[in-house]
């Protein structure tokens, strides 16, 4: 039987490892005292409660191994980190935090990914340890900058090549490192939680140092007198007395039956002739003043008269105790009306409404199509 023949030229392409099997990660289970990460990592901020968490969800297994580099390897690539390692067998690119809470709990064994081949340029380990942090949500943006400062002198102040090498663009490394121009004071309330936006951090960065914090308090005196505002008006909203159908019954006169309330229709009959009244009476009574709202049918609020908006209906209508008579609307004032009854009314009403509305117009089309025939 033949043997498989290979192309020497497909094999030209292929990379060559400087050390066989050096790309290859190797999975090793090693004591937490024998991993030590790198000084190189930005983050900094670890919250105790978390790790203890995170710790505790360990026991059950590690679902991702850390990764590391033999510390000859990192000394040999970062001979000036040598004083500050300790006494251990492997130097952490990505999994502090899992390291930190292995140690919290007390575990006996910390899985790590040995992978040589990311210690192959400072350039790459340093994107190493930085994308892995890039990429989580929790990740403080100062803490984050801070290691993008770190690429870009590495880079040689390439903002391009920074980039790149995390698979950014320039434009997103630009605005993340830009942060950096906060004041001292101005950081100090990125890490106490005080100012979490981006966009707010980008706004008063390009601010000079020594006006920064003062442009941020006058924001926030700003918020909170918004927040007090808007909590005053919605207690204004909640509290204000709606009149109640008790006054109406006790302000009638003994021995008078309450009068029935019309039936809700969108075609108004035309007003019944009321009974004179003496000169006097009508003296008293101003001529606009006897319109009021119709009542809906069906309501259990219809007792309750409607508090309308001074300024959503005409003056015409305003007046206290009047009747709102179909014959004396003008012209446009059926539709300030309608509005403020929409605003008004529950969504079974404006339901009711509207089939009332489609039967009146059906009925109408069924009485005109008689009357239109020759």
């Amino acid at each position: 039987m033949a043997g498989r023949r290979i192309s020497l030229s497909a094999l030209a392409g292929a990379a060559v490892e400087s050390t066989p099997g050096s790309s290859k990660p190797t999975l090793v289970h090693v004591a937490p005292d024998q991993v030590a990460p790198t000084p190189l990592n930005p983050r900094q901020d670890f919250n105790e409660t978390q790790l203890v968490e995170l710790g505790n969800s360990m026991r059950g297994g590690q679902l991702q191994p850390c990764v590391g580099v033999t510390r000859a390897r990192y000394v040999k690539l970062f001979p000036e980190h040598e004083s500050l390692l300790p006494d251990c067998r492997i130097v952490m690119a990505a999994g502090e935090r899992r390291w930190k809470a292995a140690q919290k709990v007390g575990l006996a064994t910390l899985d790590v990914h040995v992978r040589e081949d990311i210690a192959e340029s400072r350039v790459r380990f340093l994107a190493a340890v930085l994308s892995e942090n890039v990429e989580r949500a929790n990740f403080n943006f100062i803490e984050e900058a801070r290691g993008l400062r770190q690429m870009l002198e590495m880079s040689d102040g390439n903002q391009t090549r920074a980039a790149e090498q995390l698979n950014k663009s320039k434009q997103w490394f630009s605005q993340r490192i830009g942060i950096l121009r906060l004041s001292e004071e101005m950081q100090a309330l990125v890490f106490e939680g005080k100012l979490t936006a981006f966009r707010e951090m980008r706004k008063y960065s390009v601010l000079p140092a020594d006006e920064q914090m003062a442009a941020w308090e006058a924001d926030r005196k700003a918020a909170e007198q918004r927040e007090a505002q808007a909590k005053a008006t919605a207690r204004g909203a909640t509290s204000a007395p709606t009149p109640r159908a008790e006054s109406a019954v006790a302000s009638r006169p003994s021995g008078e039956l309450p009068a029935t309330a019309p039936a809700y229709t969108a075609v108004y009959a035309q007003p019944s002739p009321a009974a004179p009244a003496s000169s006097g009476e009508l003296d008293q009574v101003p001529e606009e003043s006897t319109r009021s709202l119709p009542e809906p049918r069906g309501d259990s609020s219809a007792d309750q008269p409607i508090n309308v908006p001074q300024k959503a209906v005409p003056e015409t209508v305003h007046s206290e105790g009047s009747q709102l008579l179909p014959g004396m609307w003008e012209p446009g004032e059926w539709e300030s009306v309608f509005d403020v009854l929409m605003t008004r009314m529950g969504e079974l009403d404006r339901h009711r409404l509207t089939k009332r509305l489609q039967k009146v117009m059906e009925e109408e089309l069924a009485t005109a199509l008689p009357s239109s025939r020759p």
